[in-house]
C-alpha cells in the first residue's frame, strides 16, 4: 500500500524552501522507492526552468496532484520504481538532454538537477539506509 501524506505533513511539506524540499525528496524516495511524475495522452510532462527542459518530480502522488489543474487538467500522477528511475530514466533522461525539477511549489521549479547528480545523491541516500 502507497504511503498517504495528511493534510498537516502536506502543509508543512510545501512551507519548505527548495533547498529543503529536495532534501526531503531524496530521504522520501529513498524510504518509499517511488518517484512520482505527470504523464497526460503524450507521455510525461515537461516544463521549462532556468533554462532548461525539466521533468518535475515529486515524492508523494499528493504532492504530483496538486499540478492536475489548468493547462495540466488533463494528467494522471504516475509512479516511477526507483529501480527503474535510476536503471532506465536517467541514461534516457541524459539522452534527452532534459534535466529536473525536484519537488516543484507556485514560486518555482524547486532544485534543477541533472540526471545524473540525482541518481548519484539518491544511491548514496539508499546505501546510507
Amino acid at each position: 500500500m502507497d504511503y498517504q501524506l495528511t493534510a498537516e505533513e502536506l502543509k508543512r511539506i510545501t512551507a519548505l524552501d527548495a533547498e529543503q524540499r529536495y532534501t526531503y525528496f531524496i530521504q522520501a524516495v529513498a524510504d518509499l522507492e517511488k518517484i512520482w511524475i505527470l504523464t497526460d495522452e503524450d507521455g510525461f510532462v515537461l516544463v521549462s526552468a532556468e533554462d532548461e527542459r525539466c521533468i518535475p518530480v515529486w515524492p508523494h502522488a499528493e504532492l504530483a496532484e496538486q499540478w492536475i489543474e489548468g493547462e495540466w487538467a488533463h494528467c494522471t500522477a504516475q509512479a516511477v520504481d526507483v529501480d527503474t528511475w535510476l536503471d532506465k530514466w536517467t541514461s534516457g533522461l541524459n539522452g534527452d538532454e532534459l534535466a529536473i525539477a525536484v519537488l516543484p511549489d507556485t514560486d518555482g521549479p524547486g532544485v534543477v538537477v541533472m540526471p545524473d547528480e540525482l541518481a548519484e545523491t539518491l544511491l548514496s541516500e539508499m546505501q546510507e539506509d
